[in-house]
Parts: C-alpha cells; sequence; structure tokens
C-alpha cells in the first residue's frame, strides 16, 4: 500500500517541476525577447509551482516521519483562535490571488491541550485546500464550536464540491485522489491524510460533508482536557 502511495506522489510531483522548467525555458527566451508582460506571466507560474512542490514535500516528510515514530506527540495548552488567526493570515496571499474571503466565526478565546505544531500543520492543509477547490470570488468560513467533551473546528467552503466517489476516497493511503482545483492547482491527498494521522493521535476525529457543486465543510475534533 505504501509503494503504491509513494508511486503516486512521485508521478504527481513531475506535474510542479515539468511546469518549472518548462516555463523557465520559455522566459530565458522572452527575456532574450524583452516580452515583460509574459515574462511576469510565467514568473509567476513558476513561483507557484514551486511552492506547490515544496509544500508536496514538506507533507511528504512529515508523513514519513509520522510512519516511523519520527514525530514527537507533546500536547500542551495554548490558545487556539490566536493559532487559527495566524494560520489565515499565514494563507491570505493565496486566496486574496483568486479573489476568495477567508473569515472566521470564533469565540474570543478558547485555551485547548494539543500538540500545536501538528494543529497548525491540519488547519493550513484544511484551508489551503479550501482556496483549492472555491472559484474566484468565493467565500471560506473558519467556524469554532465547544461541547462539553470537544471542540469542534470546520472548514466551510462555498466551492464545487465532491461528488460521493471522491469523498469515499479522502484520508486512505493509496487512493489517488488528484482533482485539479478551480485555477487548476494539482494535489495529492497526502495533506489530508496526514491531517488524519495528527487528529488520531490526539484521539479526536477528522471528516467531510459535501456534495458535487455545493461547497465542503472539512472538520476535526479535538477532546477537551481540564
Amino acid at each position: 500500500e505504501k509503494d503504491k502511495f509513494f508511486s503516486i506522489i512521485a508521478h504527481d510531483l513531475k506535474s510542479p517541476f515539468n511546469s518549472i522548467i518548462g516555463f523557465s525555458e520559455l522566459l530565458v527566451e522572452k527575456v532574450a525577447e524583452s516580452n515583460e508582460k509574459e515574462i511576469e506571466e510565467y514568473a509567476g507560474i513558476i513561483l507557484q509551482s514551486s511552492v506547490r512542490a515544496m509544500s508536496l514535500l514538506e507533507n511528504l516528510m512529515l508523513w514519513s516521519r509520522s510512519q516511523t515514530g519520527r514525530i514527537d506527540y507533546s500536547p500542551a495548552h495554548f490558545e487556539l483562535v490566536t493559532l487559527i488567526n495566524e494560520v489565515v493570515s499565514l494563507l491570505s496571499d493565496t486566496a486574496r490571488q483568486k479573489s476568495i474571503t477567508v473569515s472566521g466565526d470564533l469565540p474570543a478565546y478558547l485555551p485547548v491541550f494539543a500538540d500545536k505544531p501538528m494543529i497548525s500543520t491540519v488547519l493550513r492543509n484544511l484551508i489551503s485546500n479550501a482556496v483549492k477547490f472555491t472559484r474566484p470570488g468565493g467565500k471560506i468560513v473558519v467556524v469554532v464550536n465547544e461541547t462539553d467533551h470537544d471542540v469542534v473546528i470546520s472548514v466551510k467552503d462555498d466551492g464545487v464540491g465532491l461528488s460521493k466517489e471522491a469523498r469515499e476516497k479522502l484520508f486512505r493511503v493509496g487512493e489517488n485522489f488528484t482533482t485539479a482545483g478551480t485555477g487548476n492547482e494539482q494535489g495529492t491527498g497526502l495533506g489530508l491524510i496526514l491531517c488524519k494521522e495528527f487528529i488520531d493521535k490526539h484521539g479526536g476525529k477528522i471528516w467531510a460533508e459535501s456534495e458535487h457543486h455545493s461547497g465542503s465543510t472539512f472538520s476535526f475534533s479535538l477532546p477537551l482536557k481540564k
């Protein structure tokens, strides 16, 4: 199963690198021709492809370390709302490029007991996916609900949604879930697998609610530790 998974990753890594190489060659040609408009366009594509490749490699390295027990689960008390706002701010430029607004329906303050780097990675992946599958001009909302036993964080978008077949492939190693985003962004589903690994370590749950063409809501729960 892991061999199949790594073959999928290797295949999908070729896409951004092919873009980087191909458009770099075109960029060299356009510099020679001094075509400023196309130089700017190709440079932007190279940048986006580089960021996508780096993100995939970072997730792959984290997942590999998780599988071999080389990531320490180190929960501690921290304030969740501040972390959510930090991640939203980090991804705001990406969202702005597609004229997407990212907002929060959040409490003023919510302390939790969890592994902060892991939760940050989960939030980053879920919000990045929402941006990927939301059409230009769309909206994404991060919602937090607290119960007596846990806190549920949801990332809601009004994007393209997922079919039943696609939903069944989520969070599963070895499934080639590579649907292109609304801006033709590529992905592998590795980020969601990593999210599940991290939420499982917390004793929480992660799930998706979606209908094709009707947006998606990805949620995860964290048990409250008093």
